[in-house]
């Protein structure tokens, strides 16, 4: 267990502070409206526009990761039909599991 926070801390120490803010901040805000909606008259219902704006929101943060990937030298595809977003090696080998 302690080995794998380790490698843990590792990896995220490589991520830069503009991501990790941007990445919650975009969490946050998207907590929020859904709280707001629950919270606001009709009480409990949650407006399908408030989960329209969350999908916006994650895919902020999408990007952001991307630019993260790009930047460590990670390869990226993009696709809008049907939606495909791939962010891996660019050497083609899948993760390690040692």
């Amino acid at each position: 267990m302690e080995q794998s926070v380790r490698e843990f801390r590792d990896i995220t120490k490589r991520v830069s502070t503009s991501t990790t803010i941007a990445l919650w901040v975009c969490l946050g805000m998207t907590i929020a409206m859904f709280a707001v909606s629950f919270a606001i008259p009709p009480h409990g219902v949650i407006d399908g526009s408030v989960f329209k704006a969350a999908g916006f929101m994650f895919c902020f943060a999408t990007l952001f990761e991307v630019r993260e990937a790009i930047r460590e030298g990670l390869g990226v595809k993009l696709t809008h039909g049907d939606t495909t977003i791939e962010i891996r090696d660019t050497d083609g080998e899948g993760p390690t599991n040692e």
